[in-house]
């Protein structure tokens, strides 16, 4: 019996051993960085980098792709397992450039793949790894000028020619909510576990969910300022109570929805006699937007507000960089002269959107 006993510690031990050992197989890239850039011109430099971010809770590993920067960005999360994977990438822009136009992309073998994942658990894309490179070959998951590469391991973040763009990531929110009765009572929580509190007081911390995403805990970051739990009802609304006893019914802010769209192309820069679609959202909650799409890649170009003059039936813009515009013609054909003088990357912008009808 006891040497039964000792067989099964020793299978016990050599088990545990081997689940360590396989789990030491799979990099942590948490709280890394990997980059690539080059100079698209003489006084423009473009740069693309991963922000893989540790176990954010109720969320899992989460991972930000600031493309072209910080105008393209991908947000979800990730997993890297131990299986070989073959890419084809360009080691930096000064070896594609020498190598000319129609030569072919190096290849190779890493050890490991990293599979992207959007946060309802959609897998969005894949790509091969190594200790130091992600070789980022992916179709979905990618950027204007930013394909085809390997982006390094920042092994020194706060002192990298980066850190700008590193700065500069934007906090995106993975879930907002309001008080229906009054819209600056708001709670939002970002994609870097973080979250931003207007509820009853400002209030910065970190978040925790369960897994199911009904239970939020707030932590505020300075232990002076209250905490609170948010727990989602069966009707939808969140039931927000704070640890100084406040009590507050929440609901989800819902992304506005495109009323109207005009569109037209704007030239891509760095890529010769490529174009991208410049789109203008009309959105129905009187928000405008406009922003340039290359397959699928978008990048913000500007923002604002607008209203329709019912005595000429076209459309009046408010936008924070080209100012005042109006539409000209009527349905079919109305067109919007977009002019600005200065929106990088793409410089001086002078393009004509005509109204989709379809």
């Amino acid at each position: 019996m006891k040497k039964f006993a000792a067989l099964l510690l020793c299978l016990a031990l050599s088990l545990s051993l081997f689940s360590v050992s396989f789990a030491e197989d799979v990099p942590d890239i948490a709280n890394t960085y990997y980059a690539y850039g080059y100079n698209a011109s003489a006084d423009l430099w473009m740069d693309y980098f991963f922000h893989f971010y540790g176990e954010v809770p109720g969320l899992g590993k989460v991972f930000y792709a600031g493309y072209a920067l910080n105008q393209i960005v991908y947000t979800g999360t990730y997993e890297i397992v131990a299986e070989e994977r073959a890419y084809a990438c360009w080691p930096d822009r000064a070896t594609m450039e020498a190598a000319g136009e129609g030569a072919e992309i190096p290849t190779g073998t890493a050890p490991y793949t990293v599979i992207f994942y959007d946060f309802d658990g959609n897998e969005i894309d894949r790509c091969a790894m190594d200790e130091t490179h992600i070789y980022n070959d992916m179709k979905t998951l990618t950027g204007i000028g930013g394909g085809d590469a390997a982006y390094n391991l920042d092994t020194d973040p706060e002192n990298s020619p980066f850190a700008k763009e590193y700065a500069g990531e934007q906090a995106v929110v993975v879930l907002s909510l309001v008080d229906p009765d009054d819209d600056t009572a708001t709670l939002d929580l970002k994609v870097n576990g973080k979250y931003d509190d207007l509820v009853v007081l400002y209030v910065e911390g970190t978040y925790s969910m369960n897994e199911d995403q009904t239970v939020i805990t707030l932590t505020p970051d300075d232990d002076s300022d209250p905490g609170a739990t948010v727990t989602k009802n069966e009707d939808g609304t969140y039931t927000y109570v704070s640890t100084d006893g406040d009590e507050v019914t929440l609901a989800e802010v819902k992304e506005a929805e495109v009323a109207y769209q005009l569109k037209g192309s704007i030239p891509v820069p760095g890529m010769d006699g490529t174009n991208a679609d410049l789109i203008c959202d009309l959105f129905n909650d009187n928000t405008a937007v406009i922003y340039a799409d290359f397959m699928g890649n978008r990048m913000d170009i500007d923002k604002g507000t607008y209203e329709i003059d019912m005595t000429t039936y076209s459309f009046v813009l408010h936008l924070e960089t080209a100012g005042d515009l109006t539409t000209e013609g009527y349905a079919a054909d109305m067109v919007l002269n977009y002019k600005a003088d200065d929106v990088q990357p793409f410089g001086a912008i002078e393009q004509t959107l005509k109204f989709v009808t379809e």
